[in-house]
């Protein structure tokens, strides 16, 4: 039921981050706009299933190392959890982008005006812009404690093992991004 309240509150908050966006610019950057905000919608329904099996998945690979007791199904259940501050973050990144919508429409015809308008914008709603992104870092870590706990319990494992488990995904993240960047830096 989390996760489904998850996918419903992103698809909203896609659907209308996007019709604030589309006003604010003229009709045809609104045309990609509007074909943004159906992709966007349909991943936001579709991507919190996705991710709460991927991420259920792996925890319970990454925790078998550390000889993890339980079933995948009791992770998978508690792993569900981790989805409520997702549900807040959406609802804050909303509430951004409508403090943010009169800054959105940008002269886009004049760099100079473009310039002075994005700087001016930047400097009115930089503060929101920041405590929007601490809250909902802040979140997100919640998020991260919230599986940390669920696959403690779910396999049994130690504090430590349940964070190592729960880390090693964006940490692979992390460095197969920093790889990738690596190898387009000595390719170019």
């Amino acid at each position: 039921m989390i996760v489904l309240i998850t996918a419903i509150v992103g698809a909203i908050c896609a659907m209308m981050t996007y019709r604030v966006m589309m006003s604010s610019y003229p009709a045809e950057i609104a045309a990609v706009f509007g074909a943004l905000s159906t992709f966007s919608t349909i991943s936001s329904t579709i991507m919190p299933f996705i991710s709460w099996v991927l991420y259920a998945a792996v925890f319970y690979a990454v925790s078998m190392l550390f000889k993890g007791e339980g079933s995948f199904e009791r992770v998978f259940e508690f792993v569900g959890y981790g989805f409520v501050p997702t549900i807040i973050a959406s609802v804050v990144g909303l509430v951004t982008t409508a403090i943010m919508a009169p800054a959105l429409g940008f002269p886009l015809d004049n760099p100079e005006l473009l310039q002075q308008t994005m700087v001016q914008h930047l400097s009115m709603y930089g503060p929101a812009m920041t405590v929007s992104a601490i809250i909902q870092l802040l979140l997100g870590l919640w998020g991260v404690v919230i599986w940390i706990f669920a696959v403690k319990h779910a396999r049994n494992l130690g504090t430590g093992h349940a964070i190592i488990t729960v880390l090693a995904v964006p940490v692979a993240f992390i460095l197969i991004g920093v790889l990738a960047l690596i190898c387009i830096i000595a390719a170019a």
